[in-house]
């Protein structure tokens, strides 16, 4: 009876209080001390973010991104060597069809200095061997489960209140707020197998279960909670998302309204939780009409008065669907996303894609890749208008390579946005781009916005630091390239426009486009795995009468397809439209061919489009030549990233965006590289700022 009253007496406790005569600290002495813990380090990371903001300006000023003084030195050689360890991880292991990746050792160990704390909090000064402490370990550990809540919900916001203080948009910060909620799951579980503890030594859980309000209020909220956390693992995330975000939101609020009814005392955390999320939403739903009401924004010919994105959705080779509004009233920068919706087509879902142009364009573009979903949906219903015969294929690719017009859909959409950050390129030296198919809609619009800036400061305008661009691409198959064929050369021949303009080469522009069948990029891949194309026409047109084709007319097709496709530029030598190679090549050392290409030398081992074609040699000092190569295989991004981080001048920063298989083997580079030249450590190399886009969050 006894621990029943102790129990049923949450309220009438002393919990405020530094406990009993031991000095044993009250409960919500602790709740305070870590919420003092997580005020510090938020404090601490919104500190960097004012000094990288202050860095910004100081190198613009000065057009220079190498480090003077002694306080710049000493912070570039803190951040090297965060970066350094931070982004670490070891290699991927492969157990069959199963990939191991270890987590980086980063990300490790902010997840483990939080659960130490969380830790230390629930058993400080408390012998958990001691029985008659495990009532107030129970105790301790339910108001540290609680005082967690508040920083779930302050991390899962897209509207995000830490991101705007630290620098960091939402999605960077998606898999912290995941891992607290995992350690809150665990404080919760110290705090009801401790109370199971006690009272299993005189048999009284059944009891307690079926008789106190308190515990059986209790132990539904754990449940809720171990559901909800059970429920937001990655397989079952990308399994049905939309379900697990409606899932995920009703949960929340079943677990609240449990926690509202199990306490009697802190009510305030809830209440803050409440109000963080609704501060979320009425956020987001207002900046999603300031992006698509009309009326809110001067008026423009062509635009509806009420509604202003209207998109018009364009199949492209590979599965693709080219989505563009014209004049948006919304506002972004390079390197930003928003969620696009359409209800016509994809019915009460919203997915977040990487916006693909420059404001300076006037349209918003988005290239989506058709995997399931929503996404192959949106493909579905733009592809509608090949269904015709086979003979007009060619025809229709052809117009929209070349921009000519072609067969498109217009719709209403909404949009919601814009979110992403990332920090300001002007200010490094170099900047190194490495996309792996659509991954390139991440990084073709920040390498067109430096060039932009290039372009400002040659009329008068404030220009930037960066002075070398290296923009890798690849890509499965060569008819890919019309997804930014243009943009590529019109940025080549903008390039050339300022080093005539400026009488000297100054600014350098180096773009490779690799082709291989490889669609993960892995590391792993055989060097010397060599395949027929898994492309083709029937990839490229997904209606159903193609199932039909003949193998002869496929060949013919996707022979006139892919002539055609390539009509600007002269396309031969290593690359041929009959082979993949998935080997790992050096495009300045003679690559080995393909086994089905004949042999070539190392002069002729790339493609390159002519000079009538606007992509002409650099003649400078920083860089033997400037052309877009068409390479078959894997590049090695090593060799690539060290060639520019040799000839940098001050701090460089390289750019990834693409599948999982990129993504590993450029930040196992970059750190090697750091590593290997001693970045800031008194050998005279730059640092280098890294940043990974990927396809999820």
């Amino acid at each position: 009876m006894v621990l029943e009253l102790r129990h049923d007496g949450h309220g009438g406790m002393d919990m405020g209080s530094m406990g009993t005569s031991s000095g044993v600290p009250g409960y919500f002495y602790m709740q305070k001390m870590y919420w003092a813990a997580i005020g510090a380090v938020i404090a601490f990371a919104a500190l960097i973010n004012l000094l990288d903001i202050i860095l910004l300006w100081q190198r613009q000023q000065s057009l220079n991104a190498r480090p003077k003084l002694f306080p710049a030195s000493l912070y570039a050689t803190l951040a090297a060597t965060t970066r350094e360890i931070y982004s670490a991880s070891l290699p991927t292991y492969h157990l069959g069809w199963l990939k191991l990746r270890s987590p980086l050792a980063g990300k490790v160990a902010v997840v483990l200095s939080y659960l130490i704390t969380v830790v230390v909090m629930c058993f400080y000064m408390y012998e958990t061997e001691d029985q008659w402490s495990w009532e107030n370990i129970a105790y301790r550990c339910g108001c540290i489960a609680q005082a967690q809540l508040p920083l779930v919900f302050l991390l899962a916001g897209k509207q995000n209140i830490i991101g705007y203080l630290t620098g960091m948009s939402y999605e960077r910060l998606n898999w912290l707020h995941r891992w607290v909620a995992r350690i809150l799951w665990l404080t919760a579980t110290f705090h009801l197998m401790f109370w199971f503890r006690s009272w299993a030594r005189y048999d009284y859980i059944k009891v307690k279960m079926s008789k106190d309000r308190l515990t059986q209020t209790g132990f539904a909220s754990w449940c809720i909670l171990t559901a909800l956390v059970a429920f937001s693992f990655a397989p079952i995330r990308r399994f049905n998302y939309e379900v697990f975000i409606i899932s995920h939101v009703v949960l929340f609020a079943g677990l609240l309204g449990a926690i509202y009814t199990h306490v009697t005392y802190g009510q305030t955390y809830i209440w803050f939780c409440v109000g963080i999320f609704f501060f979320d939403r009425v956020a987001r739903l207002a900046v999603t009409a300031f992006a698509n009401l009309s009326f809110l924004h001067r008026k423009s010919p062509g635009r509806h008065w009420l509604w202003a994105n209207r998109a018009t959705l364009t199949p492209l080779p590979g599965d693709v669907t080219r989505i563009t509004i014209d004049k948006p009233v919304l506002r972004w920068t390079p390197g930003q996303h928003v969620f696009l919706s359409c209800h016509t087509v994809v019915p009460l879902q919203s997915h977040p894609f990487s916006i693909a142009s420059l404001p300076s364009d006037d349209k918003l573009e988005f290239l989506v890749q058709a995997r399931r979903g929503g996404t192959k949906r949106f493909h579905r219903f733009a592809s509608r208008s090949l269904e015709r015969p086979d003979s007009r294929r060619s025809l229709f690719y052809r117009r929209v390579a070349n921009n000519d017009g072609g067969l498109s859909h217009q719709k209403l959409v909404g949009v919601e946005g814009p979110y992403g950050k990332i920090r300001p390129l002007r200010q490094f030296d170099s900047v190194i781009f490495l996309a792996g198919s659509t991954g390139a809609t991440f990084t073709v619009p920040l390498m067109r916005d430096i060039i932009e800036r290039w372009k400002a400061h040659v009329s008068g305008s404030s220009g930037s630091v960066t002075k070398t661009i290296r923009f890798v691409w690849v890509i499965k198959a060569r008819d890919r390239l019309c997804w930014f064929q243009d943009q590529l050369e019109k940025a080549i021949s903008d390039v050339v426009e300022i080093q005539r303009t400026q009488g000297h080469s100054q600014k350098q522009l180096d773009i490779s486009i690799y082709v291989t069948c490889d669609e993960e990029l892995d590391a792993s891949n055989p060097d010397d795995r060599c395949e027929p194309p898994k492309h083709g026409i029937a990839e490229m047109n997904p209606s159903a009468d193609s199932q039909n084709e003949s193998k002869s007319q496929q060949l013919v097709d996707e022979k006139i397809e892919l002539q055609s496709l390539t009509s600007k530029a002269d396309i031969s030598g290593h690359v041929s439209s009959g082979c993949c190679c998935k080997a790992e090549v050096n495009e300045d050392g003679g690559p080995k061919p393909c086994c089905c290409v004949r042999p070539t030398s190392s002069n002729d081992s790339m493609s390159s489009f002519d000079e009538k074609d606007g992509i002409v040699p650099a003649t400078g000092t920083r860089s033997a030549s400037t052309k877009l190569r068409l390479v078959s295989g894997r590049p090695k991004t090593r060799n690539i990233m060290r060639k520019v981080l040799e000839e940098a001048e001050g701090e460089s920063a390289v750019v990834v965006c693409g599948p999982q298989g990129l993504q590993d083997d450029v930040r196992r580079g970059v750190v090697a590289l750091s590593d290997e030249r001693g970045v800031h450590k008194g050998t005279g190399a730059q640092g280098i700022y890294l940043h990974v886009e990927g396809f999820s969050y």
